[in-house]
């Protein structure tokens, strides 16, 4: 610690701590280099010169249930409160900044033993959204350590849906109930989440339209309202106000299940119901675009997991470029010299 004096200023020095030594300009004033001096020694000493080191003393628990608070209860998926509380049970008591990438490639490892690589992804996505939005809001210093994680790679899974006779076994034995719903998902393709959501606010028969404003994309779309769907949404009502499909979660779930049982159909979510609408539809229609805007894809990626079923389309384009090519088809007669298109030039003799 000093207070000297330096072309005509007065200066002050103190340590920081790990051999570091700090020297301050302060003015022509004696008392106001006293008086900052000591102010500089209080916030040492009170570790406010070192954020980081304050910040990452903080525990796990106390991050995530920040993050839970300011957006993790605000996510559509209630998976999250699950995954949420055993990260807490895994690493509540740890200071943040003590957790190492060894540490998290040690539970990720044991994650995809138990499970799978994409679930085990999933479990180290969430760590890393948590480190991310602490750094954010200064309660983390440092690199991520989930970036540095070895992930195993995410194998890629047939697309799964109903041929024709399965649906008809399926609405064949579906609880009535759940009846309404499963037809809106076969011919709409839309989201279980969007169909319980949906309101009779938002359904207009008169112009054969469904509006979905709130979507996985967070873009509202417009749907229309095949003529078997409005049959199902007459028998329900229509009503001033209030939800279309007044079914809760947990009861959907175990209709769902029943139906499948008895239906006698095995591998098969309820999510898959969307991936037989698109199925389907790109089987008739070979059209990828209309596609996207009735699925609410926001990137045409996403429905290229369907193209492998236009083959249709792809074979009707073949023959409109065969058509245009002037390629005869078969080899030239053996001895016979090929047909050329241009004229032979004729020597005259000298």
């Amino acid at each position: 610690m000093a207070i000297f004096k330096k072309r005509g200023k007065w200066w002050i020095g103190f340590p920081l701590g790990n051999r570091k030594y700090r020297r301050e300009a302060i003015g022509p004033s004696y008392a106001l280099a006293r008086q900052i001096l000591a102010k500089r020694l209080t916030e040492v000493a009170e570790r406010r010169e070192f954020p980081g080191r304050v910040a990452n003393a903080r525990t796990f628990l106390e991050v995530a249930t920040k993050y839970w608070e300011l957006e993790g209860q605000y996510l559509k998926s209630s998976i999250w409160v699950y995954m949420l509380a055993i990260l807490k049970t895994e690493f509540g008591s740890r200071k943040i900044g003590s957790i190492t990438v060894a540490d998290i490639q040690s539970y990720y490892n044991r994650k995809r033993n138990e499970t799978s690589n994409t679930t085990a992804n999933r479990w180290v996505g969430l760590l890393s959204v948590i480190f991310n939005r602490a750094r954010v809001w200064g309660d983390f210093y440092g690199e991520n350590p989930c970036t540095r994680i070895q992930r195993g790679r995410e194998t890629a899974h047939r697309l799964r849906f109903l041929s024709h006779d399965e649906m008809d076994h399926l609405l064949a034995v579906v609880h009535p109930r759940l009846y309404p719903i499963v037809m809106c998902a076969l011919l709409t393709g839309m989201r279980r989440g969007e169909m319980l959501g949906l309101t009779w606010e938002n359904v207009s028969l008169d112009q054969d339209t469904l509006y979905i404003l709130e979507s996985k994309s967070g873009k509202p779309r417009e749907l229309p309202i095949p003529g078997k769907l409005r049959e199902v949404l007459l028998s329900l009502g229509p009503k001033p106000a209030g939800k279309v499909f007044d079914l809760p979660v947990i009861m959907l779930r175990r209709f769902f299940a029943q139906a499948l049982k008895d239906a006698g159909i095995f591998g098969f979510r309820f999510h898959d119901l969307r991936h037989t609408f698109a199925s389907h539809f790109l089987m008739k229609t070979n059209d990828l675009p209309a596609l996207q805007r009735l699925l609410g894809h926001s990137s045409p990626v996403m429905t290229q997991r369907y193209a492998h079923l236009s083959r249709g389309q792809m074979a009707s384009n073949m023959a409109v470029f065969e058509a245009a090519i002037p390629v005869k088809s078969g080899p030239p007669a053996l001895g016979i010299a090929p047909i050329l298109h241009h004229p032979i030039p004729t020597v005259t003799p000298v």
